[in-house]
């Protein structure tokens, strides 16, 4: 079942912005938005409500062009959200090409080692500037008409012919408004003038302070096409009810029953695993040197953080693992696995062959349980299309989809151009948190 785009709600769209937009104030972002698909109020209710009376979100999310369109419009259009790791551009001349739907957004870090994002269109006649990401690079050249670009985004050439100073200089190549870094990523806005990121994010870089992710060293990343939308992405990676069945080398390790909130206001889901379990795995708290700083019950535990809203956290004492995404479709998503080691996880007399193996060996294992999501994601998404026409919501149980419900929600507020109400999310605090504070 598809469904028409609702005309009522117009705004003018110039270059890669948008136009008409109102000041920014408390929790809405904008006063004019562009389209949103008909009955979106109506399907979106259900779940709009307290855990205890809500529905999940209605399978038509998932399955149908106009809300993938509305949500690349609305929530990448409007929102912070993700694209590399700092570590992937670490030298001058380093370009990366990310692509959010048909969007195509290029990363440079120039020769001051100052890092940019532009769209991947020449100024010239709107061709794509760069394919594939490099290394090394002095310019970027558009394979059309050889127009040239420095790593900066202003013109430097149009060879062959001659082009004034004055003209030059308004004709580099468009920059994407908001571009910031956070835990060792990199983050967008899309936005004129957007808000500062750190005001997105509550008190979570608080919750991070003793995690040097700034400084960790960056292993290896595996790319992955996946056959499902973005939001099951996101929610199987906070459903941690899923683990038993899923994960059975997982659940060794990190029980689902020592699953503990550790959620504060702010555009993110989190939780945490406290204790962990050493049972002789790749990932034993034993085989690495630890953040430096930790407290001593973090350093026993997992931490979980969904960054709205698309950049999975998992944070271990030795080590993070992240997974960006990026929607491809409605039913395709882009997804990046990366792990990044602590800054000292070398441990004292195991050599660098050695840490090396053990390095391959705990990624071996996140690819392993990745693969079983992946699995999981794609018979979800051919369930939900097999619903869309039949008007059905999924079920909560609030014990566990506390953090899908968070979620969910935060999606719901980014379509109507805001950031999650949370007056109607529990209050959650856990042992773990208390240990922290009193730690």
């Amino acid at each position: 079942m598809k469904i028409a785009r609702n005309m009522a709600c117009r705004v003018r769209r110039t270059g890669h912005g948008w136009t008409g937009f109102g000041s920014l104030h408390a929790r809405s972002m904008v006063t004019e938005l562009p389209y949103l698909p008909q009955r979106w109020e109506e399907l979106a209710l259900p779940t709009r409500r307290r855990i205890e009376d809500a529905k999940s979100m209605h399978p038509l999310f998932y399955t149908d062009a106009a809300y993938a369109q509305a949500e690349r419009e609305r929530i990448f259009g409007m929102s912070w959200f993700a694209v590399a790791h700092v570590q992937e551009l670490a030298q001058p001349g380093d370009v990366k090409v990310v692509e959010v739907g048909t969007t195509s957004i290029i990363l440079t870090r120039d020769k001051n080692h100052r890092l940019h994002a532009f769209y991947n269109s020449c100024r010239h006649r709107g061709a794509r500037v760069v394919s594939s990401g490099a290394t090394g690079c002095k310019q970027l050249v558009c394979p059309y008409h050889w127009w040239a670009y420095r790593l900066d985004g202003s013109l430097k050439s149009t060879p062959p012919a001659a082009m004034p100073k004055e003209r030059k200089d308004d004709l580099g190549l468009a920059r994407v408004p908001g571009l910031e870094t956070f835990a060792g990523l990199i983050f967008l806005n899309q936005m004129p003038k957007p808000p500062p990121l750190r005001d997105t994010l509550g008190d979570l870089p608080e919750k991070l302070a003793r995690y040097d992710l700034d400084e960790m060293h960056l292993y290896k990343h595996k790319m992955y096409d996946i056959a499902g939308n973005w939001k099951l992405i996101a929610e199987n990676y906070v459903d941690f009810y899923h683990v038993d069945a899923v994960h059975p080398e997982l659940a060794k390790f990190s029980r689902v029953d020592d699953h503990q909130p550790y959620q504060g206001g702010g555009q993110y889901v989190g939780f945490v695993t406290n204790p962990l379990t050493d049972c002789g795995g790749p990932g034993d708290t034993s085989r690495f040197n630890h953040f430096a700083r930790l407290k001593a019950v973090e350093s026993s535990s997992g931490l979980y953080f969904q960054i709205f809203p698309n950049v999975s956290l998992t944070i271990y004492p030795h080590s993070m693992f992240t997974m960006l995404t990026l929607p491809a479709g409605p039913d395709r998503t882009q997804e990046q696995l990366t792990l990044l080691m602590a800054p000292e996880a070398q441990k004292n007399g195991v050599s660098r062959d050695e840490h090396h193996e053990r390095c391959e060996a705990w990624m071996k294992f996140f690819m392993e349980v990745n693969d079983e999501d992946v699995a999981a994601i794609e018979n979800l998404q051919k369930g939900l299309a097999n619903r869309d026409g039949r008007g059905m919501h999924g079920e909560f149980i609030p014990k566990y989809d506390w953090t899908v419900h968070r979620f969910q929600n935060m999606v719901l507020s980014g379509l109507e151009g805001h950031t999650l109400n949370e007056d109607y999310m529990p209050r959650l605090e856990s042992a773990f948190e208390q240990m922290v504070r009193s730690a």
